[in-house]
């Protein structure tokens, strides 16, 4: 796959940004905080669910959310998609051709992209972005210089390693689920044979149970037939004392009535007395009570009165304060006429200095206008000046590159040919090693002298000669055509070095002529400028001192418009004094209208004070006769009615009298036949047979329970034994199952460390032959081993990664991580960015042209380097420019 376009909407830095793109190498450059590295971030987010940061940090300052989409073409089908994501909720795969959303919330553009990327389903994109495609800046060595924890701990995510372990893991979980239901099962059998122990036992106990029960049927039904017939007798008893009792209760309840009775009129007797008494003490006190009535009324009248006058006074005193505070602004008014008048004269005076002012204000702002220009052009002029002399150093840097170019580009000449030469070598080396290692094995299997094909003399020794010493003769010979022909080997991999060297040279030549011309070009626009600029630049001595003049003359003059301003703001409120003037002599006027009308009013209640003393007297002289008349009034009004009650209650008392002496001949007549002592001996044996009969019954009752108990646990025994027949049958099922789970958890557990291995092994290969092609050193061996640790060999001897030079860690680390995305997709497409940070101006060449022949040999369809210099212009198959919004 590779991405066709990108586009950004309120992201950072970018308000509406979009860039389009080929296959093969691009270059994205611009200044520090152009926005470069917010394109690969947008990639991460979009494609791969990646954002280091909060979503509100990605969006623009100010905006409410920000858009990213994302167009690739799909390896898959080969077809062109559109991935939207924005920092509110909407994320969706949409299809230009079919004009609809194909996949839409995170967990189906996961899948989607999970196939169309060509990674492995459940693959954790973060971590192979992170890890592999989109290394963030500055970190693209960091992980292999961590120690193995660290890496072991980055890299078994990235290739599911560790999901091999976690899966053992959760396995734990279901091994002991299964081992603890195989325990209930054990302990459901154990209970249940403990129980049908009890089986035999409870299936006598019913059969006892039962004739007992035949006994007890019997025992009732004589019981109850001798408790009826005594029940009759007491039936009779008790019908009579039943209208004794009845009479008892009449004569007990009209005993009470009358003693009640007695009670409440001797209450009621003493209720009218006192109403009669509290009637008399009423008529004694009337007179003072009325007086003092009269006299409450005339004081509420008079309080009315005080109310009013206290108003009036209230009134009077406010307006009093009124007249001198209009007096003050009377006063406050004449004083600002005074002012205006003196204003007007002020302006008069300061005209003809307002007019010098102006005409110095104009020349002041021409003249700075011309002092801005003068001092934008020496500050352009130091700009210039400064380019000038870093495009001198760069042609200088050019032309040393150029003649370094000219000079190693003329062994690629012999490139082809010496290339011939190695792979014979090669060839040649290889038999010789093969027969070297065939002739030793052959050794081996000598015996005295025999030949171990035969078992005789060989025939090809000479006299004297034993079959060892052929042997040997022949190793000392091979090895010593072997060592000529190393030697030769090495001597030509130097030779083919420099030939490579100088084939790397002879592409880069064509770019270092074009990059010295464009310098040439810069630098005589730059000259133009220089010369213009001088010019802007030249006369800022004089302007500076005719400002100074200026200034001065301005300071001296103490800015008349100003003042005539001030002034002139005074004159405007003239109109406004004059018309205050003629409000406050009318307000003046009506408010010693006021306080004579009050002055008036106020003398009509001259005689308050002295009805006020009158008539508080006359309530205080009289105040007691009226608490008496008031505590005695309720009572002595109740006496008509007490009398009447206490009559009624005096008939009632008389009636109860008659009733009582009813109720105790009957009772005298009833009480005469009956034998109480008979009753209670009849009522006592009756009462023995019933406790019999109850108790017989209950005995009976309890037998029942019993039975019914003993049958339904004779039930649920049986059902325990079909349910045993079971469990057991689960037991085994469960224990076969225990040991499936144990086997498969322990294989899972084994193949974490195999599976790693095998990823590294296949890496390593992937990324050794990279690396022999970007370095175009076939001598050199890349290896990447278990612990995820980089070591590199060369003639015989292995540099572990802290070793390598910048530039070798930097060509080893890319070649893994190439070599990874290889292994574990099918994205054929990576992110670098500023790969050149701390790296001086040859690694930086050196780098860019690596990179480029990656693409060339077209083993990935897209490489994307961020930069913020022109190191890779030269060497790539597209450079995208940013700029700031």
């Amino acid at each position: 796959m590779h991405i066709t376009k990108i586009e950004l909407e309120d992201i950072k830095s970018h308000i509406d940004s979009k860039f389009e793109f080929e296959r093969g190498t691009t270059a994205i450059i611009g200044e520090n905080g152009a926005g470069k590295t917010t394109i690969i971030e947008t990639v991460a987010w979009t494609l791969f669910d990646l954002l280091d940061y909060k979503k509100d940090d990605f969006v623009r300052r100010g905006a409410k959310k920000g858009v990213a989409r994302v167009t690739f073409e799909s390896g898959l089908d080969e077809r062109r998609y559109v991935v939207h994501r924005d920092t509110k909720t909407a994320y969706y795969v949409y299809d230009p051709k079919l004009k609809t959303r194909i996949a839409d919330k995170k967990e189906e553009v996961t899948r989607f992209l999970w196939q169309h990327l060509g990674a492995e389903a459940g693959t954790d994109l973060e971590s192979l972005f992170r890890r592999a495609i989109g290394v963030p800046q500055g970190t693209f060595t960091a992980i292999f210089l961590e120690a193995p924890t660290e890496r072991k701990r980055a890299f078994d995510k990235l290739l599911k390693v560790e999901e091999y372990r976690q899966s053992a893991d959760k396995l734990r979980d279901t091994v002991k689920y299964i081992d603890g239901k195989i325990s209930g099962t054990r302990e459901n059998i154990a209970r249940g044979e403990g129980e049908l122990a009890r089986f035999d036992s409870i299936k006598e106990d019913l059969k006892t149970i039962k004739a007992d029960e035949k006994k007890l049927q019997s025992s009732i039904k004589t019981l109850e037939k001798e408790a009826d017939g005594i029940r009759k007798i007491v039936k009779e008893f008790e019908k009579v004392e039943s209208r004794v009792t009845e009479l008892k209760n009449a004569l007990k309840t009209l005993q009470n009535e009358k003693s009640k009775a007695d009670v409440i009129k001797s209450q009621r007797e003493k209720e009218k007395s006192l109403a009669q008494d509290a009637a008399e003490r009423i008529k004694r006190v009337e007179g003072d009570y009325q007086n003092h009535i009269k006299a409450l009324g005339r004081l509420k009248e008079l309080e009315r009165e005080r109310a009013a006058r206290e108003k009036l006074t209230v009134e009077l005193t406010k307006v009093e304060a009124a007249i001198v505070n209009v007096n003050s602004e009377k006063r406050a008014a004449a004083e600002d006429r005074k002012k205006i008048v003196l204003a007007h004269q002020e302006i008069e005076t300061l005209k003809p200095k307002l007019k010098e002012q102006q005409e110095l204000e104009k020349e002041r702002e021409t003249i700075r206008n011309l002092l801005s220009e003068g001092k934008a052009a020496q500050s352009r002029l130091l700009d210039v000046d400064q380019k000038l002399e870093s495009l001198r150093d760069r042609y200088r840097e050019n032309q040393k590159q150029k003649q370094e170019a000219e000079k190693k580009s003329v062994e690629a000449k012999h490139l082809r040919e010496r290339q011939e030469r190695e792979e014979k070598l090669r060839e040649k080396l290889a038999r010789l090693y093969a027969g070297l290692e065939r002739d030793q094995k052959f050794q081996k299997e000598i015996e005295n002298g025999l030949c171990p094909v035969l078992t005789e003399k060989c025939l090809n020794l000479k006299e004297g000669q034993t079959l060892d010493d052929f042997v040997m003769t022949k190793f000392s010979d091979v090895k010593a055509e072997i060592g000529t022909l190393e030697s030769e080997k090495k001597e030509l991999g130097i030779l083919l070095k420099a030939s490579r060297d100088g084939e790397s040279f002879l592409a880069t030549l064509a770019s270092i002529e074009k990059r010295e011309k464009e310098i040439a070009n810069d630098g005589a626009a730059l000259k133009a400028e220089k010369e213009a600029l001088k010019k802007r630049a030249g006369d800022l001595d004089r302007l500076n001192a005719k400002l100074k003049a200026i200034e001065t003359r301005l300071t001296s003059l103490d800015d008349p418009k100003m003042r005539i301003q001030l002034l002139e703001k005074e004159t405007t409120r003239e109109i406004s004094i004059r018309e205050q003037a003629t409000k406050i002599e009318s307000n003046l006027e009506r408010l010693e209208s006021d306080r004579r009308l009050k002055i008036e009013q106020l003398e009509t209640y001259k005689d308050l004070d002295a009805n006020w003393k009158e008539f508080s007297e006359l309530r205080d002289n009289t105040s007691d006769a009226h608490r008496e008349y008031l505590a005695n009034e309720t009572a002595a009004k109740s006496l008509p009615e007490k009398t009447k009650l206490l009559e009624t209650l005096i008939e009632e008392n008389r009636v109860l009298t008659d009733q009582l002496m009813k109720a105790e001949s009957e009772l005298k007549t009833e009480s005469k036949d009956f034998d109480h002592e008979k009753y209670l001996i009849e009522k006592e044996e009756l009462a023995k047979i019933d406790r019999q009969l109850v108790e017989t019954k209950l005995n009976y009752q309890h037998l029942s329970k019993r039975r019914d108990e003993l049958e339904k646990e004779l039930k649920r025994l049986e059902e325990i034994r079909e349910t045993l027949k079971i469990e057991i049958g689960e037991k085994e099922r469960l224990q076969k199952m225990s040991d499936v789970t144990a086997f498969i958890r322990t294989t899972l557990k084994e193949a974490a460390p195999r599976v790693a291995r095998n990823y590294v092994h296949h890496v390593s290969l992937e990324a050794n032959q990279l690396y022999r092609e970007i370095m175009g050193n076939p001598e050199r061996t890349l290896k990447w081993v278990d612990d995820y640790g980089v070591f590199l060999e060369e003639d015989g001897y292995e540099r572990p990664f802290q070793n390598l030079s910048g530039g070798e860690q930097m060509a080893a680390a890319l070649s893994i991580r190439l070599a990874l995305l290889k292994q574990l997709s099918d994205i054929r497409m990576a992110f670098f960015d500023e790969p050149t940070m701390n790296m001086d101006a040859e690694r930086r060449e050196h780098l860019a042209e690596q990179i480029s022949q990656i693409t060339a040999k077209q083993t990935f369809d897209q490489l994307f380097v961020i930069s913020h210099d022109d190191t890779f212009e030269g060497y790539v198959d597209n450079v995208i420019t940013v700029t700031a919004n």
